[in-house]
């Protein structure tokens, strides 16, 4: 309005000065104007409102190659129960020759096939609903295989010196080799249950089980010390003194990948040659109570069995080495929250 009046005031003043004709170009130039800018304020003026609730749908945060997942979104709600659209995209796109399973993009509903590359993928469902913003959720997975063949998501360990393999009633494959007067794995334990009482030892990074064969079970004291196959035991840390007492960190770590990233970080201090064969890789550890995991690429964390007189009824050594620490370290920690990695020992046997 106080445009409108402005323009008119000048209008008027003009118009002493000018022809009625050239009032008459002027009048409608200025009233357009007006009309632009009240209908400019209108549209900054006009919002939205949103729609209620919150997108959610399951997806673990890791999947094996080729595996076909379908995911349903709920929970999206309309103020005046309303129509409610989802749509769904990933990024990076999936090609189209590994994209043959999937459902169209569109509805609560979608089915997806993550292919075999290994990368990580970014899923978006959107909600939405005529006259009101929409809401969306995005989740992750990451596309992951077992085996220390080269094949699989860890690389960089070389196997063709281990001394052989054995396998739990699982089923999973443990390749081994001599340090000192023990064969240690060279891979930490990823079982989960037991011949004897068919409990379930440890958990899993993220809590998703395709992660036991990438990176072990992080596991609790007394779990570590009944975990291992049989024939198998949690070593002493007597038995880890003697075959590391002299060792730096360096001397336990490898130059390993994970899906294509190096895990161990670079620091100058720290001498990775994995003279002794351990083949440590950074799995860092977990709170088994709060379920949560602190310490990847940074932190390789292993229960050893007391020999006593360093325990208590709480507590039990941990021996863990660091990215940036050419030392190996003890610390005591929780026997009942602290995860640790294992690794099994046996007495050495001449293998065939």
């Amino acid at each position: 309005m106080r445009i409108f009046v402005g323009l008119l005031f000048l209008t008027n003043v003009y118009a002493r000065k000018m022809s009625f004709r050239k009032i008459r170009t002027i009048l409608p130039v200025a009233l357009a104007f007006i009309a632009v800018v009240a209908c400019k304020k209108e549209e900054e003026s006009t919002t939205y409102p949103s729609l209620e609730g919150r997108v959610s749908f399951d997806l673990e945060p890791y999947l094996g190659q080729n595996e076909t997942v379908t995911m349903t979104a709920e929970g999206a709600e309309h103020p005046e129960g309303g129509e409610i659209t989802y749509s769904w995209s990933i990024s990076p796109e999936i090609d189209a020759d590994e994209d043959e399973d999937s459902d169209k993009d569109e509805g609560p509903v979608f089915t997806q096939n993550f292919g075999t590359e290994f990368r990580t993928y970014s899923v978006t469902c959107s909600a939405s609903a005529s006259g009101y913003n929409g809401i969306s959720t995005t989740r992750t997975t990451t596309i992951v295989k077992g085996g220390l063949d080269g094949t699989g998501s860890i690389t960089g360990i070389d196997i063709s010196g281990a001394a052989g393999t054995v396998t739990d009633t699982e089923g999973n494959e443990y390749h081994y080799t001599a340090i000192g007067s023990l064969d240690w794995f060279i891979q930490n334990l990823a079982s989960k249950e037991s011949g004897q009482d068919g409990k379930e030892y440890g958990i899993p990074y993220d809590n998703a089980d395709i992660m036991s064969d990438i990176f072990g079970r992080y596991y609790s004291y007394e779990d570590a010390l009944n975990a291992c196959p049989e024939g198998w035991r949690l070593p002493s840390e007597e038995e880890w003194e003697s075959c590391f007492g002299e060792s730096g960190s360096g001397d336990l770590m490898v130059k390993s990948q994970f899906n294509g990233t190096e895990m161990w970080e670079f620091w100058p201090e720290v001498k990775i040659t994995n003279s002794t064969g351990f083949c440590a890789i950074p799995a860092g550890y977990a709170n088994i109570e709060s379920r949560s995991f602190s310490g990847l690429y940074g932190w390789a964390a292993f229960w050893v069995a007391s020999d006593g007189d360093a325990s208590s009824e709480d507590m039990a050594p941990v021996k863990y080495i660091r990215e940036d620490n050419p030392e190996i370290q003890t610390f005591m920690a929780d026997k009942a929250s602290f995860g640790a990695s294992v690794r099994c020992v046996r007495d050495h046997q001449d293998t065939i």
